[in-house]
């Protein structure tokens, strides 16, 4: 799996200042969230939205289309399969709670890492930079080795599909693709994870910040085409940003 460095995207920068987020403590957020099992069955929770997340970017990256392929002997192959089978029944399983279920299939994702990782040299710590990394699950790293994709690829996919004038132009609009990792921003935005700066949430810049947005719609009601709209809010944020320097306000 070849990997690539991890890059922080502007837009992705941006909407993590101006929420109030920390970048890093986002990314491990995410990463935590990732939820093999929750391949099994669907729900309203953080884990599904991430797990979600990750199969979108596969989608929208084209990644995992070349699978590794793995030399298991014909004990593993078949300790492989009924681990496998265990999972996809404990998911169906309404006797136990989505939670429940959730946990326990963790214990099986583990073990079908050890299958799949024997014999390969799987690092569960990537860094963004000299003073920062971040732990990968072994949810995350099976994922990984069965799509041949390094995660890299899927950190830096999940920050280039966030922006702030794409979330508020499709908002506006009432259309654009579903996005699970914005879903998730959201919630995170809303006090998911408590990961959110609460004294810079109460401070006048980021009142200011809510202001301007409630009134990007109705400013630019008769724009109603979603590239234009797109580019039209990029305008508006890099102008506002430009402003708010210039005041030394942010």
């Amino acid at each position: 799996m070849q990997s690539v460095p991890l890059v922080v995207p502007r837009n992705f920068k941006l909407i993590c200042e101006l929420f109030g987020i920390a970048v890093p403590a986002f990314i491990q957020l995410f990463l935590d969230h990732y939820s093999f099992m929750d391949q099994n069955f669907t729900d309203n929770s953080s884990f599904n939205l991430v797990t979600k997340g990750i199969r979108f970017i596969d989608d929208k990256f084209k990644l995992g289309t070349d699978p590794l392929p793995t030399k298991l002997d014909k004990v593993e192959k078949e300790r492989g399969v009924k681990l496998i089978q265990r999972q996809v029944k404990l998911g169906l399983n309404r006797n136990y709670s989505i939670t429940e279920r959730r946990n326990r299939g963790r214990v099986i994702t583990g073990q079908i890492y050890d299958i799949l990782s024997k014999g390969r040299k799987m690092k569960d710590i990537i860094y963004l930079d000299e003073n920062t990394c971040f732990k990968l699950s072994k949810d995350f790293l099976l994922t990984c080795i069965l799509n041949n994709t390094h995660p890299s690829h899927y950190i830096n996919g999940m920050m280039k599909v966030v922006s702030i004038p794409g979330y508020l132009a499709e908002l506006h609009l009432d259309e654009g693709e579903y996005n699970p990792i914005l879903g998730f921003v959201i919630r995170v935005h809303d006090g998911y994870g408590h990961i959110v700066d609460l004294e810079y949430r109460n401070s006048a810049r980021f009142k200011n910040f809510i202001m301007e947005i409630q009134e990007l719609n109705k400013r630019y009601f008769f724009y109603r085409g979603l590239e234009q709209r797109v580019a039209i809010y990029q305008e508006w944020l890099d102008d506002f940003l430009e402003n708010r320097v210039e005041d030394n306000t942010l």
